[in-house]
């Protein structure tokens, strides 16, 4: 049943996710130093393979925890470190759910050890415990990390392994899920081929009097929340090196791929460029179309500890039921607001026209948004959170103003009176009453425009 809970593309990005809590279980309360990690994964139709030089797996949690169906009531193994496990099934699911035998052999420190999961263990109803046995000096691994290799790979997943279109599919998934990661240095090979940032950003322009996104932050039940909504910058999959620019132009095209709601827990992306009612679209605002596609949203909950974050098991999905979704969802849909209102006043305009207000703008990350706009002079709250508001800052720029359309003017007077005004007019008193009534108009509207001047 574990295994039927999770996709195989998740499976491997719950591999992934254990070695990035090898790596900050290493570098302690330090943030690491993620360019000098690389995971690479391995797959073919007869194997699958995921190797790191991540620190490796202590024997004592080897033995206590990772080798053991969930975690025991007094598990506070990673209770100071913003990971997103929470429930000790991660490994052991995605090994169940792509064959069934395996081998894990890991190097902590000076320690190499290995552990077989076969099928005769598998098949065995008793589930002893699995032997853990030092690796001999041909099978160390040569940096401290671990390395898992599961054979007698199940059918279907043997087919997915040879399927371009699944190795393309898992290649996009790690670089949304661990864009941040990616981006700050860490190296994830797919049959050694390095996998791509997805980036989402929003545009800030600089000056302090300039157009800035909607910013929120608060914390909720003891989760950091941070939410900004603005203008996305259009780059969308990082493909080349202009695109590591850190230059926007304004004018590009929007990506689709960002636009919509992109929300992190602890770093990984559960959701990437959502255009669903799961994030308030449609509920209250209007439901996403292509008018929208400049918009980009980006949340994050950060929390040490993982339960309380509003994500499910397979962490790429969101428990909307959680008090701190419910409440963040909320200002989710104020942003929202903002920005639709916006662009719904710039509908008829080139995007031209709005190029001149967005010079100086930059395309940032949610963090680096956050600290830009707030500095600005945001509004406290008495709950202790946090907001600017563009709209009621009076940041954003406004349309050119239209020409007046025009009004009916109607009214009724005695005839008597409307022959001798077109008489004095027009020099007879038969004029048709619309015509002396535009004129009288005109007439007043001349010595109007005359005493102005």
């Amino acid at each position: 049943m574990l295994t039927r809970d999770i996709s195989l593309a998740d499976a491997i990005l719950d591999l992934i996710d254990n070695c990035l809590d090898g790596a900050l279980r290493i570098a302690g309360k330090k943030d690491p130093n993620y360019s000098t990690h690389n995971i690479r994964i391995e797959l073919s139709r007869n194997e699958f393979a995921i190797e790191d030089d991540c620190g490796g797996i202590p024997r004592e949690v080897a033995i206590k925890y990772a080798f053991k169906m969930g975690r025991e009531p007094d598990d506070d193994r990673d209770a100071d470190a913003e990971t997103i496990g929470m429930y000790g099934v991660g490994m052991k699911r995605a090994i169940f759910k792509m064959g069934r035998d395996s081998l894990v052999r890991t190097l902590f420190d000076s320690d190499a050890f290995e552990v077989p999961i076969s099928s005769a263990w598998l098949d065995n109803k008793d589930w002893e415990p699995l032997p853990i046995t030092d690796s001999s000096l041909e099978n160390r691994l040569k940096k401290p990390g671990t390395r898992i290799e599961v054979r007698t790979l199940h059918p279907s997943v043997s087919r997915h392994f040879e399927n371009d279109g699944f190795i393309n599919e898992l290649r996009s998934a790690i670089g949304e899920h661990f864009t941040v990661f990616i981006q700050r240095g860490l190296r994830i090979l797919v049959n050694n081929e390095a996998t791509k940032p997805v980036m989402v950003e929003v545009l800030v322009a600089l000056g302090k009097e300039d157009p800035a996104p909607f910013i929120f932050t608060k914390n909720i039940d003891g989760v950091e929340v941070s939410v900004a909504v603005g203008l996305n910058t259009g780059r969308g999959l990082s493909d080349d090196e202009e695109d590591e620019d850190d230059t926007s132009d304004f004018e590009r095209n929007r990506s689709t791929v960002t636009a919509g709601w992109t929300v992190f827990c602890n770093d990984r992306a559960v959701i990437v460029g959502d255009k669903s009612r799961l994030t308030g679209w449609g509920d209250s605002i209007p439901l996403y179309h292509y008018q929208f596609s400049v918009i980009t949203g980006i949340v994050e909950f950060r929390s040490v500890s993982a339960e309380k974050l509003p994500v499910t098991t397979t962490k790429r999905a969101l428990d909307t039921a959680s008090n701190v979704w419910l409440e963040t969802v909320a200002k989710m849909k104020e942003g929202l607001r903002v920005w639709i209102s916006h662009t719904n006043a710039w509908k008829n305009h080139p995007r031209s026209s709005q190029a001149d207000y967005w010079k100086s703008a930059k395309p940032m990350s949610l963090h680096k948004a956050v600290d830009a706009v707030l500095k600005r002079g945001a509004t406290e709250k008495p709950d202790g959170s946090h907001e600017y508001n563009p709209a009621k800052k009076r940041v954003l720029p406004q349309p050119p103003s239209k020409t007046p359309s025009s009004r009916r003017i109607v009214y009724s007077r005695p005839i008597e009176e409307i022959r001798d005004v077109s008489k004095t007019l027009f020099d007879r008193d038969d004029e048709k009453p619309g015509v002396v009534g535009e004129k009288c108009f005109e007439v007043v509207l001349a010595r109007s425009r005359n005493r102005g001047a």
